[in-house]
């Protein structure tokens, strides 16, 4: 590979929008959207008031790379990728788009609307608050429809508001280096471009696992085996939002590595040089493995949509948790969900369950995973479910179950951060084996609803509660359908719960059917009940899966 510039540049933000977002794709070794409505709302904050929000890093090489668009659908012309600024890049998109949605390929990405209030200069997650900074954008951009729209609308304040947030926006510089090589197929490129990579970031950190994906690119299989895992992750990135990191660990596990030789450069190299000489003149060998891992990551995954609900891993706060069932369904050679039994189902779903929800590989995950390997393997019979269980013990954070202090102490901004995650998709699970609908008659599918506080946040403001963790607590939030959740906007759930006549909705939601508890003067004993409900339903689960 030769590297022939990296060039730096500045671009405005209308050009970005008009001309740049169109022309770049994702490659698909990054990781998914998790930005929240806050991230967004803070990165537009920022923009307004001139800070710095980091460089963009493109790359330009000479040939394709597996990748899913920026925006829009898949029109598979350009050679623009997203090395680093995925997540603000994308935000940005959900802002000049109307209606805080965007499609990428398949999916489509969303976000709570995000207004601003010229009184105070805040920026705000609401409908019915403020103007929509989107529509703000537009206008800016000299849309007429928009223009005509906030005028009619705001006659008193729209040029006011242009000035104040529409033209700072539009005419932000956002910094971006573009790399550009020639060779893009060459053995040695990914290697190389993770080394740029990791220098080009501050102080070396690592993105994600870019670097370990690009070293593998080099690594020893065949050009058909190399298409066969990327077709695959691909495959697995859009329909589980599958990071790259689970499948490697599996893959290259099944091959004989360990998981301490997958993250160090040099142990990685001689472990791939091992495999060359195990595998030299094996392709068959390799290619029946990948069938059967092909196979094993199939059955977890169904049975998982099945049994918890978890259809893709939006809300997992680790997706190596995964690694235990996948080897388990592997080492065995189940090939359907039929095949496998359902007390072994019922074990793994326990134990991925209470595993993902104490974050059992968050730290330290080569020694650990290693470790519950090679328990799975041993155990020739049912799913080791004990012997984790007691692994998990052992090591930080000491935990092996769910308890109900878990749940009836839980204060905790669970829109932020990874323990967030554990709460979000244990109230997914629930909602699943409730039975719970989306509010428009359907059942709620995770992957289509939107977080719904029951009592809304910008009311919770305005009542003078201002603590993150009161407002975004998990006590406070459900899953509904995205358009319900648009239309409740603002309105306190004194006002709109009463709407709803079927007291069944309540029970599968685990909310309050009592209106005394719908009032603010109340909302500290809401929470507490809700979570009292959701410790009952969760017991019961654990309950029902340890049998």
């Amino acid at each position: 590979m030769i590297i022939k510039s990296i060039k730096p540049q500045l671009t405005a933000l209308s050009t970005f929008w008009t001309e740049e977002a169109s022309t770049l794709r994702i490659p698909t070794i990054q990781r998914q959207f998790v930005w929240d409505a806050d991230d967004v709302r803070d990165l537009i904050d920022s923009i307004v008031n001139g800070y710095p929000i980091g460089a963009i890093i493109l790359w330009e090489p000479t040939s394709e790379v597996p990748s899913a668009p920026l925006i829009g659908k898949d029109k598979g012309d350009s050679r623009r990728y997203v090395l680093d600024g995925q997540q603000r890049l994308t935000a940005l998109c959900l802002l000049m788009n109307g209606g805080w949605a965007i499609a990428r390929g398949d999916k489509v990405l969303r976000t709570s609307a995000i207004s601003y209030v010229h009184e105070t200069g805040k920026f705000y997650l609401s409908e019915k608050k403020g103007i929509d900074v989107s529509l703000i954008v537009r206008a800016a951009l000299a849309d007429p429809d928009s223009l005509l729209k906030l005028k009619s609308d705001y006659p008193a304040v729209f040029n006011k508001v242009i000035d104040q947030v529409g033209r700072k926006l539009v005419s932000y510089q956002l910094p971006i280096y573009v790399l550009k090589t020639d060779a893009a197929d060459d053995d040695n490129t990914y290697e190389k471009i993770a080394e740029i990579f990791t220098r080009v970031n501050s102080a070396g950190v690592k993105i994600g696992n870019l670097e370990m994906f690009l070293s593998f690119f080099a690594a020893v299989f065949p050009r058909k085996e190399k298409d066969r895992i990327i077709e695959l992750h691909e495959r697995l990135s859009q329909s589980f939002e599958l990071d790259l990191e689970p499948l490697i660990r599996f893959i290259f596990s099944q091959l004989g590595v360990s998981q301490h030789q997958l993250t160090k450069v040099a142990s990685f190299r001689k472990a791939m040089a091992n495999l060359r000489d195990r595998y030299k003149g094996g392709g068959k060998a390799v290619s029946t493995i990948l069938e059967r891992t092909e196979r094993a990551i199939s059955v977890v995954l169904e049975m998982l949509n099945t049994d918890l609900g978890i259809a893709t891993s939006q809300y997992l706060p680790s997706q190596n948790a995964l690694l235990p069932l996948f080897d388990f369904v592997y080492t065995r050679g189940y090939e359907s969900l039929g095949a496998l039994p359902k007390r072994d189902r019922r074990r793994m779903a326990y134990w991925f369950l209470v595993g993902s929800f104490h974050g059992v590989y968050s730290s330290s995950p080569n020694g650990k995973i290693q470790d519950d390997l090679k328990i799975v393997r041993e155990d020739k019979d049912d799913f080791p479910l004990e012997a984790l269980l007691h692994a998990m013990k052992e090591r930080p954070p000491r935990a092996n179950s769910i308890q109900k202090s878990d749940i009836l102490d839980e204060r905790l901004n669970v829109l932020r951060g990874r323990t967030g995650s554990s709460y979000l998709m244990l109230l997914d699970v629930l909602l699943h084996r409730n039975g719970a609908t989306d509010w428009a008659g359907k059942n709620v599918l995770s992957e289509n609803a939107a977080v719904h506080h029951i009592y809304p946040r910008e009311y919770l403001k305005d009542q003078g509660e201002t603590r993150d963790e009161y407002i975004n607590c998990i006590a406070n939030l459900t899953l509904i359908d995205p358009r319900i959740n648009s239309e409740i906007g603002d309105r306190p759930p004194a006002d709109y719960l009463k709407d709803f006549k079927d007291e069944e909705i309540f029970e599968r939601h685990m909310i309050p059917s009592d209106p005394r508890l719908w009032t603010f003067e109340n909302y500290e004993e809401f929470l507490n009940e809700r979570l009292k409900r959701m410790w009952r339903k969760t017991s019961d689960l654990l309950e029902e899966l340890r049998r």
